[in-house]
Parts: structure tokens; sequence; C-alpha cells
């Protein structure tokens, strides 16, 4: 299967007051959000993330790798400041500013920023 999220936010304490999620603090948030994941993704399914997945440092970054399943490709946001740590980037596939994504005779554009 192939995947795509973003905006998951993992670590980001004002998060949930700034979008309305329904948690009572960042832990709380975290865990439903790896345990949703890991319900829906498994292991060797692709998923990409259109950026914003984790608001904390490098150290804290692999916490979160570590324990979501599938195949993961990374398009930077403006909150993936863990990623200028490249000891992170072997948790992913590849990790780009942009890619275009062909299947089934469709071309998909994966990039976090709205695109004109």
């Amino acid at each position: 299967m192939i995947y795509f999220t973003s905006d998951l936010h993992f670590g980001h304490a004002n998060i949930s007051k700034h979008c309305n999620r329904p948690f009572k603090n960042v832990a709380e948030m975290d865990a439903v959000l790896i345990a949703n994941w890991n319900a829906v993704v498994r292991p060797n399914d692709e998923i990409y993330i259109l950026g914003d997945l984790i608001y904390k440092s490098a150290n804290h970054a692999s916490y979160y790798l570590k324990q979501l399943n599938g195949r993961k490709y990374m398009i930077r946001g403006n909150h993936d400041r863990f990623l200028s740590d490249e000891s992170v980037h072997s948790f992913f596939e590849w990790v780009k500013d942009y890619h275009v994504l062909s299947y089934k005779d469709t071309r998909f554009v994966l990039f976090h920023y709205p695109i004109a």
C-alpha cells in the first residue's frame, strides 16, 4: 500500500491548542498518533510524509521514528528542524524538499507548501 500524511507535529506541545486536537497533553497525542499510524501502516507499506512530522530535535526524532511502521519518504516541512541532523536520515528511504511521484499513469506533486 501507499499512504500519504502530513502535519502530525509529534512532540509539539501547543499543536492541540492551535488546531483543536482532542488531547489532554502532548504525550497522549503522540501515543494516539503512533497507535493510529501502526494500526494502518504495515512494515513494508510506503508512506510519504509531506512535512511537519516532528517538532523536536534529532535526539527526540529517533524515539518517534523507531516506532513508526512503513518505508518512510520525507518531504521537508517548515517545522522539520530535526532533519538538519543527517543522522536521522537513515530512518527514511529519502529526504527531499519536493518530489514528483508517478503512479498508474498519474503524476503527483509532493510538497509541503501550497502551490499556486
